[in-house]
């Protein structure tokens, strides 16, 4: 979901911006960085991104040389531009992670603060990648202080003047009221989020910092996260720390003697950090507002009705202000292919068939706008009748294939080809399955795609695999329809692995 995790309030926020500002655009190893500011800037952030990619991959021995799924960064004027993003009122929001169709991507501001000038731009937006790394190398199960703690603990670390990081450093900026309003570690453990009344950045950020830097509580840390994403209850997967008032008593002192440890860290990045620079075209610099602003993922993540209601307002103005701007880029490919996209979040297929047609007639070997006609097509497919489905649902895979030819690391080919198959009403070989699985990886937050792999195990009978990729979803640490419907799934998919085990038993 768009606000589940990664939403960053900041005290206060200062901007400035050259009155001669231009869009462009600054590629690095695992990040594309839009922004208004100038070279040396960029390169100060793109060099604090890196470095904070390269001292994760470094302490989770994820591999530096990984193929990257690049995130796209954008360092927005004032707070009102993310609020308006995210379709939200509150003040002081300074950032945030999520991804859509498009992919993963973070907005951040060009300058924030707060009180002592303890916080910073980059504290936000390295608490926000941090998001990213977890969910894109690590997707598993964490309950909610561990997400943001671990994320505070990420956007804290500082730059030392002998060039290392110092991981660990304290969040000085979350002020000194976490111990006085500190919530004994058995209710966080044990009690389920909604009941919880705690401060998830500060005391997160305690709580993940002391396991951390303890030996001994590092190890149970690692048992107790393995445990929850095992599906173990809270209650077993707390039992790796062993005595819990023992554990808050630790944990409190450490936090009220307030002496932190923390590592010096030398990375190793690539350099030059930033391997290419372009300007960002009118029609995509314009929309830029729009493009942070789209939200698909699905309605019934929305818990209340209210909620879902200015959700789908927000998606509808959000199309509208699209419409407007593209119809001033008749013939741009990136404002036709991002107007097709909302229009069809926006359940306006047809509309949606039109402005990827325009886009092909502009740009007929343009891989997103032939993954998108074959996505479209396959949904045509499945509302036309034998025997002409077929026909229609055979179009959508060419299409596909002809997409990956042209961008075989798009994951959106991968699940084109899939639903050209699934359109067709038969039987989904197995080379469309594993492509299916290689979208899951590439994009594990997308929650509509997952639930596709899933459904598609599950009908083959592979129940063990459906269980797995199921399991984020059902453990999510955020309440929702979805989550719920994910529980109740996993319990039919559980019955039906059991009694499958069971019959295939030998007989004694």
């Amino acid at each position: 979901m768009r606000v589940g995790i990664g939403c960053f309030a900041a005290v206060g926020v200062m901007v400035a911006t050259p009155a001669d500002a231009a869009w462009r655009k600054f590629e690095t190893p695992h990040f594309i960085i839009y922004t208004e500011s100038n070279d040396k800037r960029a390169t100060e952030l793109a060099t604090g991104l890196e470095n904070i990619d390269g001292l994760m991959r470094m302490a989770t021995g994820l591999p530096m040389s990984s193929e990257a799924v690049k995130v796209r960064i954008y360092e927005m004027a004032d707070e009102g531009e993310v609020q308006a993003a995210m379709g939200t009122d509150n003040e002081g929001i300074a950032g945030f992670y999520t991804s859509n169709v498009l992919g993963p991507y973070a907005v951040t501001l060009r300058k924030a603060y707060a009180a002592g000038g303890n916080f910073t731009d980059k504290i936000v937006l390295h608490h926000e990648y941090a998001h990213h790394f977890m969910l894109q190398y690590f997707p598993a199960v964490y309950p909610p202080w561990y997400v943001e703690g671990f994320a505070e603990l990420i956007g804290a670390t500082k730059d030392l003047p002998d060039g290392k990081v110092a991981y660990g450093w304290p969040a000085k900026y979350r002020g000194d009221d976490i111990a006085t309003n500190w919530v004994p570690i058995s209710d966080v453990l044990l009690k389920s989020p909604e009941k919880v009344h705690m401060d998830w950045y500060g005391q997160g950020w305690a709580m993940t910092h002391f396991l951390t830097f303890s030996k001994e509580r590092a190890q149970q840390l690692r048992r107790y996260l393995s445990a929850l994403t095992a599906g173990k209850s809270p209650a077993q997967a707390a039992a790796a720390f062993g005595d819990l008032a023992a554990l808050n008593r630790e944990a409190h002192a450490y936090i009220v003697r307030g002496q932190f440890d923390y590592k010096p860290v030398k990375v190793p990045i690539q350099q030059p950090v930033i391997q290419r620079v372009s300007p960002v075209a009118a029609a995509e610099a314009a929309l830029i507002p729009e493009t942070i602003a789209l939200s698909d993922d699905d309605l019934n993540e929305y818990r209340k009705a209210g909620d879902r209601e200015r959700e789908r307002k927000h998606r509808q103005d959000n199309l509208e202000r699209i419409r407007r701007k593209a119809a001033q880029y008749a013939n741009d490919p990136f404002a036709l292919y991002l107007l097709a996209q909302a229009e069809k979040i926006g359940g306006n297929a047809a509309a949606a068939e039109q402005d990827v047609d325009r886009l092909l007639a502009v740009q007929p070997s343009n891989a997103n706008g032939l993954s998108l006609k074959s996505l479209l097509v396959a949904q045509r497919a499945m509302k036309t009748p034998a025997p002409a489905r077929s026909q229609v649902a055979a179009e959508a895979r060419r299409l596909a294939v002809a997409a990956n030819k042209l961008d075989p690391d798009n994951p959106q080919t991968y699940v084109a080809y899939y639903q050209g198959f699934k359109a067709a009403g038969g039987e989904v070989p197995a080379n469309a399955v594993e492509g299916l699985a290689v979208a899951v990886e590439k994009l594990p937050g997308d929650t509509g795609v997952r639930q596709m792999l899933v459904d598609e195990y599950a009908a083959e009978g592979h129940y063990g695999a459906a269980i797995a990729t199921l399991v984020s979803i059902a453990n999510s640490p955020h309440e929702s329809p979805l989550r719920q419907a994910a529980r109740e799934q996993m319990a039919v998919l559980e019955a039906k692995l059991a009694a499958q085990q069971s019959a295939a038993k030998p007989a004694s």
